[in-house]
């Protein structure tokens, strides 16, 4: 018996996971610890993905996360994945058992937290989604919280503020091309920020428009110019620092302006008080866990089943590409090197040790 159910599958009582035993994440290790068992409203699951994303090295690391809130170490690390559940707890329907489906670690208020870098984790049953085609692959459905529904809650402020264009830095990651995709396909008009002129040269493939490099000598003449063009109302900015002060003084009059990262590692930003107090410009905080607050589980779930049906298509505007998989005693080689290959796909985990030939494919 695991929680109140009788479990149709072998559940050990003690899983692998990687355990940050400090603040900094430079304590962790891969260890053996307790497997949980699911209190009032949650269930157990058997985490057969998850991937490394920008969110979880910042989490690891310490920058990301509420001061006061974060759960104090030792704590499993692993924001999302995909997984099958394997166990429920009081008040949760035993239907469930046995059905794949994603999972996400809440992480503003930090209500119920136990990551995903572990063989099992607990949930609160409002932070897992069941698939709605239960025939797709772990690999297909173990990213769909961190980037695909960060864009869709871009896309509904794009919509409900009726925004004319957008601009988004840091726009070689694969959420950044998840909303380009997104915009085009619905005719929104973006602006894309890089840092290279590969990766200009990767949106021009693409079919995008206007792509500008921050690197380039006359980016500030050219930024100017392309904002006279499209004429912008919103910003999602994942920089900051030098660049997010550029973009931000550059944006029209009664623009808003989301930050959502801090891929600068500078978290101070100079600005212009006259931007906000003359020309009605608003900064915002775009956080994945506190915008999922502000909108009804049933849109969250309505959200999750587009990107689910959008995932299985051509031309998706949310696939992504895995770009090898690793055991969780790998975490060390996977947090040294996802950085250098972000802008060309994910490195994800498989806790359960069920890995894929290594090579290049795509989901």
């Amino acid at each position: 018996v695991h929680g109140d159910t009788k479990i149709r599958m072998e559940i050990p009582k003690v899983m692998k996971a990687v355990v940050r035993k400090d603040e900094e994440g430079k304590d962790m290790a891969v260890e053996n610890i307790p497997v949980p068992v699911p209190n009032k409203d949650e269930v157990l699951v058997k985490v057969m993905a998850s991937p490394c994303n920008p969110s979880d090295y910042y989490w690891v690391t310490g920058v990301y996360g509420m001061p006061g809130k974060k759960p104090a170490p030792p704590v499993v690390p692993g924001i999302e994945g995909s997984g099958i559940v394997v166990g429920v707890g009081e008040g949760v329907s035993k239907e469930l058992i046995g059905k794949k489906v994603g999972i996400f670690s809440e992480t503003y208020e930090f209500k119920s937290y136990f990551g995903n870098w572990g063989q099992y984790t607990i949930k609160r049953v409002v932070d897992i989604y069941v698939l709605k085609n239960q025939a797709m692959s772990f690999e297909d459905t173990c990213m769909l919280f961190v980037n695909p529904m960060s864009v869709m809650l871009m896309w509904h402020i794009i919509e409900n503020d009726k925004h004319t264009g957008v601009i988004h830095t840091g726009a070689s990651s694969s959420l950044a091309k998840s909303l380009f995709k997104l915009c085009k396909k619905n005719g929104m008009p973006i602006i894309n920020i890089v840092r290279s002129a590969e990766h200009v040269k990767d949106y021009e493939d693409m079919g995008a428009v206007y792509t500008l490099n921050q690197n380039h000598p006359d980016f500030k003449k050219q930024l100017a110019d392309v904002i006279a063009i499209v004429k912008p109302s919103v910003c999602f900015d994942a920089v900051v620092g030098d660049i997010g002060k550029t973009v931000f003084h550059a944006l029209p009059p009664f623009s808003h302006y989301y930050i959502y990262g801090e891929l600068s590692r500078n978290p101070f930003m100079e600005i212009n008080i006259y931007d906000i107090l003359m020309f009605q410009k608003q900064m915002k905080g775009f956080w994945v866990s506190e915008q999922l607050t502000k909108i009804s589980r049933e849109r969250v779930i309505e959200d999750l089943d587009f990107i689910l049906d959008d995932i299985s298509k051509p031309n998706s505007c949310f696939k992504q590409t895995v770009l090898k998989e690793f055991k969780l005693e790998d975490f060390k080689t996977v947090l040294a090197e996802f950085a250098g290959v972000a802008s060309k796909g994910k490195y994800i985990f498989k806790p359960n040790n069920q890995l894929k030939p290594a090579q290049h494919f795509h989901i």
